[in-house]
């Protein structure tokens, strides 16, 4: 598909997003799994934002973990954005940066930032839920926050549509989207025990906790579209013998 991502340590990826704070770089940061790869089949749009990669696109997921190893190369780490986003808020906190929340039901993000406030010490510029009208007024209210990193929780693909298309307008130097990141911090969506996150079965629990939601993401969508790369790789690598 075209679709490129950056294949890094979480240090790593800290250090980078750390000299482009520093530097006050504009930069947008995206996460890339398998149910990404799913709406970019379908959504042109967002398939050309990931492949043109105005910033860093990180690796998330068992399936993109799978996937890689078929297609030849080793996920160094998965970097999803529930895991990665607090560890950048420290990075922040250290460094004096502020962070705005933008998305989420009404006080899903004030619940979330408060919890982030007391677990990383971050400086909370602002939030905002994820339902509004007037475009123009939040993002006002964000650039007068003065907020060095924007997380943008609106879920795939629209926080990465949303970022692009207003991204001149935005101020704060790192745009972020973090899909549900909000709802699992703020407590309203219970999350999986640690153990079975190292299991790389954090993806049943979800079903569970969200049947309706996620059984067809997971089994009629991202589930056989793994499959449908991993064989089309293999029968392209008896064409090319």
């Amino acid at each position: 598909m075209g679709i490129k991502y950056d294949n890094l340590t979480t240090s790593e990826a800290l250090k980078k997003l750390e000299e482009f704070l520093d530097n006050e770089k504009k930069t947008n940061v995206f996460f890339l799994n398998i149910d990404c790869l799913y709406h970019a089949r379908k959504d042109k749009e967002y398939s050309e934002i990931l492949r043109k990669k105005t910033g860093l696109v990180l690796g998330d997921g068992l399936g993109l973990k799978i996937l890689s190893f078929f297609y030849g190369e080793k996920m160094k780490e998965n970097l999803n954005g529930t895991d990665f986003s607090p560890k950048l808020m420290c990075t922040a906190a250290q460094k004096g940066k502020s962070v705005f929340l933008l998305g989420g039901q009404d006080g899903v993000a004030e619940n979330a930032a408060k919890k982030f406030a007391s677990t990383t010490k971050v400086q909370i510029a602002g939030t905002n839920n994820g339902y509004f009208g007037n475009v123009n007024q939040v993002i006002d209210r964000i650039n007068r926050s003065e907020a060095d990193i924007l997380f943008v929780g609106f879920g795939v693909p629209k926080q990465e549509k949303w970022i692009v298309e207003n991204r001149k307008m935005l101020n704060p130097t790192l745009c972020i989207g973090v899909g549900g990141l909000f709802d699992y911090n703020s407590g309203r969506i219970k999350r999986a025990p640690k153990f079975i996150r190292t299991m790389h079965m954090e993806w049943i629990w979800r079903i569970l906790m969200e049947p309706r939601r996620l059984f067809t993401r997971y089994f009629v969508h991202d589930i056989p579209l793994l499959f449908y790369f991993i064989l089309n790789k293999r029968g392209l690598k008896k064409m090319k013998s």
